[in-house]
């Protein structure tokens, strides 16, 4: 039915092709009735160009052009013409006397025959037909056009290779467009593609037009042996691929995809029964090589259309890699800027910056290596170690668009198919949303192989200055309180700046020699993450207070291993240890901050 547009007093009609002749979809003399721009349309920027060069080789080659029904003569055009002519003539002249000993000068040379006249050959001697100019020179030789069709041409490609068989079949609707004159103007639209078997499934953008692109044209670079002696030679006794090509003219066509020609000079093809052998690009037939699988979607998640997609709500990650359920959330603590998440199970603590940000942020925009398997059943999730009951690493993380659940196998090394035989960490992933098995290579899915010790926040101290209220340092049984306040002064200019008052009882420290024991204080890093409860008493405890209505934060510093202090963060339970001499500075140096004495840095 018409669609009439309302604003430009235009209709337009969609149109499914069907069972339509060939010499309506392809002229073998004129081209095709497709533009380059309709060819782009539906993915076939090769076979566009295609289409081009041989519309130009059409329109040079045409030797009864029409004249122009503008006869009307122009003095000064014909006196230009005239001088171009003169100039032309000499041009040729000098060109035809003086020898050309350009080092471009790369012309290819023929053979001639008893009679003088030029003729070409095949790769093995035997005379092949050629294109000559209006003086017996051959223009072009080798070069021929063995399927001239355009994708939209195309009903289905059914492609045979060593993975197996794959079969896609194509429709190209039109448009009919009527404008306010009743002039119709007809265009193709996008080409929509399916694969048998996998009707519902997501094709990889760009992988369904490879194949069309390449089953609907064929163009030789050479002519191998006109005579087809000896296809084992060239791999097209039993050929390493062959795709049936059907057009919706019912024509049928196939293409026999023999071995790689040395020195990367192309690839040996035959095409229907015709006996010789060609030599095509590569690239031209490379498709015909591909897995069925290879031509779905590799999208495990998809990106965010907005930033605030991006930074997930939630995340869990758990599995038989993980002895406890691993939670996180972003860090809305405003007392400490440093670190963009935190972490809420197993432990109540702040996120590994570098490791955080490479796991939590790497979970959007996620894209396989291949896609292994669609719509798994049990034995097919147990082929690849992937079990949904009791997995080896599950993640679940929550977007404000959208939500994902992964299930992945233990990672596994394998060896590249290339010559270098370098190993790579692959890792199975589990959609469930998408029913695709995906490989993936490890740093694509930093959840599956990161820890709780890998997530642990670097930093055993690390907050903001401004934001304390007061800090109470107790070493030897001794308790040091410091008060903080804020006090905004003005210089000789007039120009404001905020400046740290700190207090120990009545006594105003110095701000600077403040600021070097509270670095001291919040330099230290995790030696190593550990777990366990504590025991023993408290040799370092620093409680701070801040001047929000967050609760305080205690840290506690108890003998480890020698030259260790564990530490907690409640009191009870051991996140990790630092080095003694960190503790050892600080529970040296808190008397003498406390009376405004100078301290140096760690």
């Amino acid at each position: 039915m018409a669609k009439k547009n309302k604003s430009t007093d235009e209709t337009k009609e969609i149109h499914i092709p069907q069972n339509i002749p060939d010499d309506e979809f392809y002229d073998n003399t004129a081209g095709t009735i497709f533009s380059a721009d309709s060819d782009a349309q539906t993915g076939s920027n090769k076979q566009a160009q295609k289409t081009a060069k041989k519309q130009q080789k059409q329109s040079t080659g045409n030797k009864k052009a029409k004249p122009s029904k503008n006869k009307k003569p122009l003095i000064t055009a014909v006196s230009v013409i005239a001088v171009l002519g003169c100039l032309i003539g000499l041009f040729f002249l000098v060109k035809n006397v003086v020898p050309d000993n350009s080092e471009n000068n790369t012309q290819p040379t023929y053979p001639t025959d008893e009679n003088g006249e030029q003729y070409a050959t095949d790769l093995k001697g035997n005379k092949i037909k050629s294109e000559k100019d209006a003086d017996g020179n051959i223009i072009i030789a080798g070069v021929e056009e063995l399927i001239s069709h355009v994708p939209a041409d195309i009903k289905t490609v059914k492609v045979t290779n060593e993975s197996g068989t794959f079969e896609l079949s194509a429709e190209t609707p039109t448009e009919v467009t009527t404008d306010a004159d009743g002039k119709k103007t007809t265009q193709s639209l996008e080409t929509v593609y399916k694969l048998k078997g996998y009707e519902n499934a997501p094709l990889e953008t760009g992988m369904p037009d490879a194949v069309a692109n390449d089953a609907a044209a064929v163009t030789t670079t050479n002519v191998v042996d006109i005579t087809g002696a000896n296809p084992s030679e060239y791999g097209l006794d039993k050929p390493n691929a062959t795709a049936e090509v059907t057009f919706t003219n019912k024509n049928k066509r196939t293409i026999f995809v023999g071995n790689a020609a040395p020195d990367n000079a192309g690839t040996y093809i035959m095409v229907d029964g015709d006996k010789a052998i060609y030599l095509v690009d590569s690239e031209s037939v490379d498709s015909f090589l591909y897995k069925s699988m290879s031509l779905l979607d590799k999208t495990v998640t998809t990106a965010s259309d907005s930033d605030d997609g991006a930074t997930p709500k939630k995340v869990k990650i758990s599995g038989a890699n993980f002895p406890k359920t691993m939670e996180f959330v972003p860090n809305d603590d405003e007392t400490v800027s440093t670190a963009y998440y935190k972490m809420t199970e197993p432990t109540k603590c702040f996120v590994n910056v570098g490791n955080g940000s490479k796991v939590l942020e790497s979970l959007r925009s996620v894209t396989a290596n291949d896609v292994l398997a669609y719509k798994p059943d049990s034995k097919t999730l147990q082929k690849y170690k992937i079990d949904t009951e009791n997995p080896y690493a599950k993640l679940e993380a929550e977007f404000t668009d959208t939500n994902i659940l992964l299930y992945a196998a233990k990672p596994i090394e394998e060896k590249s198919d290339d010559d270098t035989g370098a190993i790579t960490t692959s890792v199975y992933v589990y959609n469930p949303e998408s029913k695709m098995i995906y490989s993936l290579t490890a740093d694509k899915v930093a959840w599956v192989t990161t820890s709780y010790e890998d997530l642990v926040f670097e930093y055993v101290i690390k907050s903001n200055l401004p934001s304390i209220k007061t800090l109470e340092v107790t070493a030897k049984n001794k308790t040091y309180t410091f008060t903080l306040s804020t006090e905004t002064v003005k210089d000789d200019k007039g120009i404001e700046t905020s400046k740290t008052i700190v207090k120990s009882g009545d006594k105003t420290i110095d701000t600077e020699k403040f600021d070097v024991f509270f670095q001291n204080l919040e330099s230290a890093t995790i030696n190593k993450v550990k777990s366990g409860t504590v025991s023993g008493d408290a040799v370092l405890t620093v409680k701070i207070s801040y001047n929000t209505d967050k609760e305080s934060d205690v840290v506690t510093f108890y003998k480890g291993d020698t030259g260790k202090y564990n530490f907690s963060l409640d009191g009870n339970n051991i996140l990790g240890d630092v080095f003694d001499t960190y503790v050892n500075k600080i529970v040296e140096d808190v008397p003498k901050i406390a009376k405004g004495e100078t301290v140096t840095s760690i």
